[in-house]
């Protein structure tokens, strides 16, 4: 016999709005995330090298394409509402959670992210209008991708780096 689900996910609006409580709420926990169910996840603090690579890649972003690359923003997804590492957008959107996505997400893998999740959060942010999506791996890799898969080069002809002696280990 299957079963079909017990409890249903957020809506958009509800996903909305349970963000801003999150938001508001000064017990809440400093990084998180919430998922399609509204329920905090908690996101380790990232490390040295990891804000480095975040740091890096932001100014080159804004170097390479102008605009504003921000860190820490939520966007809006079908698994909830996630912080990429990085945004970008030529005009950035007012809005908290970001929905549409930005421009551009950037996830840089730290060693608690699985595969799993880093394939979710790829999906999620191409499905809610992200036009590309950058994963810097642990090895040092840097990987772009479309809605049309994998690609071996930025669809916005970004050329990144990331700063010496702190991946690959």
């Amino acid at each position: 016999m299957t079963i079909g689900l017990v409890y249903q996910t957020l809506s958009p609006t509800r996903l909305t709005e349970r963000w801003r409580q999150l938001l508001a709420d000064p017990t809440a926990p400093d990084r998180c995330e919430i998922d399609a169910y509204g329920e905090i996840v908690v996101m380790n603090p990232p490390n040295r090298p990891h804000q480095r690579i975040v740091a890096a890649i932001q100014r080159q972003i804004e170097d390479q394409l102008g605009g504003e690359a921000l860190p820490g923003i939520g966007v809006l997804t079908q698994i909830g509402v996630r912080i990429p590492d990085i945004c970008w957008d030529a005009t950035p959107a007012a809005g908290d959670p970001a929905s549409p996505a930005p421009t551009i997400c950037i996830e840089v893998q730290s060693e608690s992210n699985t595969r799993r999740e880093l394939d979710e959060k790829i999906s999620a942010y191409l499905e809610a209008g992200s036009r590309e999506v950058i994963l810097v791996e642990l090895s040092g890799r840097i990987r772009f991708f479309t809605a049309g898969g994998e690609k071996v080069a930025s669809a916005f002809g970004l050329a990144l780096t990331i700063p010496p002696e702190t991946y690959p280990r």
